[in-house]
């Protein structure tokens, strides 16, 4: 059974969200090798929402403490709130 994990993060200023997004997607695959895909969404200028489907829960719990924690470390400063959402993935194509 597939899983997401969706992603929204609100940021201080559109500068400070132009340059996590510019990262995020330049690292992306080197930092998530387990995603089977990604979907990035810039909803506002300072609003950005991702959802990434993996294949299962362990796949999403390697990420927590490795790759994902060092990223959102980097940004904290940036980030005024960052919500985040694991559920299993019910349509899929």
């Amino acid at each position: 059974m597939s899983i997401c994990r969706t992603s929204i993060a609100e940021f201080y200023n559109e500068a400070d969200a132009d340059k996590f997004e510019a990262e995020h997607v330049t690292n992306f695959d080197s930092m998530f090798p387990e995603a089977e895909q990604t979907i990035n969404s810039r909803v506002s200028p300072t609003t950005y929402i991702s959802s990434t489907v993996y294949a299962n829960m362990e796949d999403i719990e390697k990420t927590n403490d490795g790759a994902r924690k060092t990223f959102l470390d980097k940004h904290q400063d940036r980030m005024k709130s960052i919500s985040t959402h694991v559920g299993k993935v019910t349509l899929s194509k």
